[in-house]
C-alpha cells in the first residue's frame, strides 16, 4: 500500500490592520453630532458619501490624530453611496471642528440668536394704564407618585429598572444602542430621554426593548 502524501503546509497571510486615515463628521437634522473613521483604502468611497450626506471630511495627519479618531466607530459605505456614521459624544465634536479648521460650528444652536428671539422683559413691555403682571411663581419639581418605582441608577438586573435608571435603548437598525434615562413608566412601556441629548423629544420603549449597561460603565 502506497503511503499517503504528507499534507502541504499553507502559509497564513495575516490580515492587514485597518488604520484610521480620515474622518467623516457632521450633525443630523436634530443637531446631534455624528462621526466615523475610514482607512486609506476607503477614502474615495468615503469622500463620495460625504458629498451625498452633506458631511465634512478631515484627513488625519499624524499618530496623535489617528489615536483620537480611534475613539469613533469604523464607518461603512453602502452600495447606495451613503455611509454608516453613528452618533458620537458631544465633547469630542469641537476637536473634530478644530482638525477641520472650522472656528465655529455652523450647525450648532446660536444662543445669542435665541436670546434675541425670546420674549421681551416684562419691565420693558408695560403699557400705559395696565398694572404690571406679577412674576410667575416657580413650580416645584413634580415628585413621583406613591406607586412609582424609583429604580437603581445603574441597574444590574431588569428588576432594578425604574424611574431615574440609566439603560441602553436602540434608536434604529443603523444607529446602535445609546444611554437613556427612564423618566416615566406606564405598565410595560417606558418613557425615556437620551442621556447626552436631554432636550430631544421623549421616546417610548417596551421593557423588552431596553438593555442594561455593561458592568463598570458610568
Amino acid at each position: 500500500m502506497s503511503a499517503k502524501p504528507a499534507p502541504q503546509l499553507v502559509a497564513e497571510v495575516p490580515l492587514r490592520p485597518m488604520i484610521p486615515a480620515l474622518v467623516l463628521f457632521g450633525r443630523d437634522d436634530a443637531g446631534r453630532p455624528r462621526a466615523a473613521w475610514f482607512d486609506a483604502s476607503e477614502a474615495k468611497l468615503a469622500a463620495h458619501a460625504a458629498e451625498v450626506m452633506n458631511l465634512r471630511m478631515v484627513q488625519l495627519a499624524d499618530d496623535e490624530q489617528r489615536a483620537f479618531a480611534d475613539q469613533f466607530t469604523h464607518g461603512r459605505v453602502f452600495s447606495s453611496g451613503r455611509a454608516f456614521v453613528p452618533y458620537v459624544r458631544r465633547e469630542l465634536f469641537p476637536r473634530l471642528l478644530e482638525l477641520a479648521g472650522v472656528r465655529a460650528d455652523p450647525d450648532a444652536p446660536n444662543p445669542v440668536t435665541a436670546a434675541k428671539e425670546g420674549p421681551p422683559a416684562a419691565a420693558n413691555t408695560q403699557m400705559s394704564g395696565t398694572a404690571p403682571r406679577p412674576p410667575a411663581t416657580p413650580q416645584p419639581p413634580v415628585s413621583p407618585s406613591p406607586g412609582s418605582f424609583v429604580g437603581h441608577k445603574l441597574p444590574r438586573d431588569r428588576d432594578e429598572i425604574g424611574l431615574g435608571s440609566i439603560v441602553l435603548a436602540h434608536e434604529g437598525p443603523d444607529e446602535g444602542w445609546w444611554e437613556a434615562e427612564v423618566i416615566g413608566i406606564n405598565g410595560t412601556v417606558h418613557s425615556l430621554r437620551w442621556r447626552d441629548y436631554p432636550t430631544q423629544a421623549t421616546i417610548l420603549r417596551r421593557a423588552d426593548e431596553l438593555a442594561l449597561l455593561p458592568p463598570g460603565k458610568a
